[in-house]
């Protein structure tokens, strides 16, 4: 191989890596946006991360959950499709989906999903959490008692604990 060769290929390999580089760069903005509780500005990084990659599993998980907590669940529902579509076992997208689907008013629906949820990812508190409200609002208490125990017993010290406690204890 040529001196001139050699160093086309290494200018190129360079340049793969800077370009993977910045668009995991601003992948991981978003995520960090959105673990910081900055849903709106994370959904608008999210939203350009998923249109330069369609099928970045992550980012359309992110941009799913990034929508539903900044108020907007029917623009998350189809980022989340798309995730789950592309990985059935997706924890967090099946969240997401459960999520949205009970702020939509789609409280069966919402169950499905949040029962898939603590199946993938038992120890997940605020599913549990939210599948034992669901199950509540649908007046089936003796399902609800058992995740909102869950809840509780995986995240003693979470801001809604002691009201499940003492929904539990009224019970």
């Amino acid at each position: 191989m040529s001196w001139k060769t050699l160093t086309l290929t290494y200018a190129l390999t360079g340049a793969l890596a800077t370009l993977s580089a910045s668009t995991l760069a601003q992948d991981s903005k978003g995520i960090i946006l959105y673990k910081e509780g900055k849903f709106r500005e994370a959904s608008r990084v999210l939203k350009i991360q998923v249109e330069s990659e369609p099928k970045n599993e992550l980012s359309l998980t992110y941009l799913g959950l990034a929508r539903v907590h900044s108020g907007d669940a029917p623009g998350a529902v189809e980022p989340l499709k798309k995730a789950i579509e592309l990985n059935e076992k997706n924890a967090k997208a099946h969240y997401g989906m459960g999520l949205a689907s009970a702020k939509l008013g789609k409280l069966d629906d919402a169950i499905v999903e949040l029962e898939k949820t603590c199946a993938l990812a038992p120890d997940d508190a605020y599913a549990h959490y939210h599948l034992g409200m669901a199950y509540n609002q649908k007046g089936k208490k003796d399902l609800a008692i058992p995740h909102l125990r869950r809840f509780v017993e995986l995240d003693p010290d979470a801001p809604e604990a002691p009201a499940v406690r003492s929904f539990l204890s009224n019970m």
